[in-house]
């Protein structure tokens, strides 16, 4: 079993070494995971269209998944999700946090592979389970890792 991120059109001078470091990381550590995740990345407005038409928020975000094995669901031709990730909402966060953007992306690709994969962070529980995970894959990688700071 092994678990592929598919990353589709991207500019040519984006850093996604650590990005793909994490992900590799976190593959290695859940070998029960198997299928293919696509990547797109976006910006703020196609990301917020896309919030609206799907979670009904009219709001850009940093990072939406699409799980299709939840809940007992099954891959659709190998893919297990998908996962858009808004450039300009990673800039500015990384900008926040005082670290690069590479080290945003790694981040945002974890936190949208745990979601697609199950994991949440709706309650203090989920939010420290899920925040051990990401630091331990993004250490892995070589990445800044910042304790988040959820939203409700």
């Amino acid at each position: 079993m092994s678990l592929t991120l598919n990353i589709q059109e991207f500019p040519a001078d984006l850093d996604l070494s650590k990005a793909e470091a994490a992900f590799r990381a976190l593959a290695t550590a859940l070998t029960e995971a198997d299928g293919i995740i696509n990547l797109v990345l976006v910006d703020d407005e196609e990301i917020r269209a896309m919030n609206a038409e799907f979670a009904g928020n009219d709001y850009a975000t940093d990072v939406l998944s699409f799980s299709y094995i939840e809940n007992g669901g099954e891959p659709i031709e190998g893919v297990i999700g998908e996962m858009a990730i808004s450039l300009e909402t990673a800039e500015r966060q990384a900008k926040e946090a005082r670290h690069s953007l590479a080290d945003e992306l790694a981040l945002l690709v974890v936190h949208g592979t745990l979601h697609i994969l199950g994991h949440d962070h709706q309650t203090a529980a989920e939010q420290a389970a899920m925040s051990e995970l990401q630091r331990e894959y993004l250490t892995a990688a070589g990445a800044d890792y910042k304790e988040p700071v959820w939203k409700d």
